[in-house]
């Protein structure tokens, strides 16, 4: 019997499924995303770079990954 419980959670518009224990630094490696350069909403709410080890991922959450980008 799987005793990992499973969670979806919605990345940019794509459903994904995750361990219930995943945080926001383990997402971004699973989904293999570079780290620098990125910012992290979950629900509508920024996660600062600081605190994805410590901000676990909820069933249901809706994630967006923003990919700053130069210009002028």
């Amino acid at each position: 019997m799987d005793s990992e419980q499973k969670i979806e959670v919605t990345v940019n518009e794509n459903e994904h499924s995750f361990n219930a224990e995943t945080n926001v630094q383990q997402l971004l490696e699973e989904l293999k995303t570079p780290s620098n350069g990125i910012a992290i909403a979950i629900n509508e709410h920024v996660i600062p770079k600081t605190k994805w080890k410590k901000t676990k991922l909820n069933n249901k959450d809706k994630i967006l990954i923003i990919t700053a980008t130069q210009g002028g």
